[in-house]
């Protein structure tokens, strides 16, 4: 079984209430950086829900990460749903670190992307990605069908988006309403961003795997 190199890494720990304690998750990762010789570089940790995954230590985490801030390049759990409750969080959390080129391992439940064996994680996430994109995609289209059938005509000016700030508040677990709202655009026009970002990176597919071929 084939493994990448990995030296430095994050912890991330979580429980759900402030009287609960961190110390056995963050001692399991701990015991496995020194089982596999990582250099731990910190644990962020939150007293927070699952279920809101705007949490101040790991949105510490994903800024830190983003900005190379230790050359971390995996992320340490104890369980998966110390990251988020939903799966659907979950997709976009390992969505986000697979496109940041960070792997993910869970020590409870041997997940482990270092490894070939355990970057098929990755490759479901990303089933479940694309799947949902598909999604977004076609209600895109039936949403500007309904509107052209009522007369509505789209303008040919087109409103800049930031991709990466979208992806990063996405992966946090905040609605596409409230993306749109932080932002300041119109939900149809984050819609339409995400459709013409899932059609773009579909194209990029095909051709790497015709290129492959």
């Amino acid at each position: 079984m084939s493994e990448r190199k990995v030296k430095r890494a994050y912890g991330y720990a979580r429980v759900s209430t402030p009287s609960q304690d961190l110390d056995a998750q963050i001692e399991k990762i701990q015991k496995f950086c020194t089982y596999r010789g990582i250099e731990l570089m910190g644990v962020y940790t939150d007293k927070a829900s699952g279920k809101d995954t705007d949490r101040q230590g790991f949105q510490k985490m994903l800024r830190d990460l983003e900005l190379r801030a230790h050359m971390a390049d995996v992320v340490i759990v104890h369980e998966l749903d110390r990251l988020g409750r939903s799966l659907s969080d979950l997709i976009r959390i390992a969505e986000w670190f697979k496109a940041h080129q960070i792997d993910l391992v869970s020590t409870e439940e041997s997940i482990d992307t270092t490894t070939s064996t355990g970057r098929l994680f990755f490759h479901i996430s990303g089933a479940f990605a694309e799947y949902e994109r598909a999604l977004i995609i076609e209600r895109v289209k039936l949403g500007q069908e309904a509107a052209k059938e009522k007369g509505v005509k789209f303008g040919p000016k087109v409103k800049e988006v930031d991709r990466a700030k979208v992806e990063r508040l996405l992966a946090l677990g905040v609605s596409k309403a409230e993306v749109a709202r932080k932002l300041k655009i119109a939900r149809n026009t984050l819609y339409l961003r995400l459709r013409e970002w899932a059609e773009e990176d579909l194209n990029k597919e095909v051709r790497t795997a015709g290129q492959e071929e």
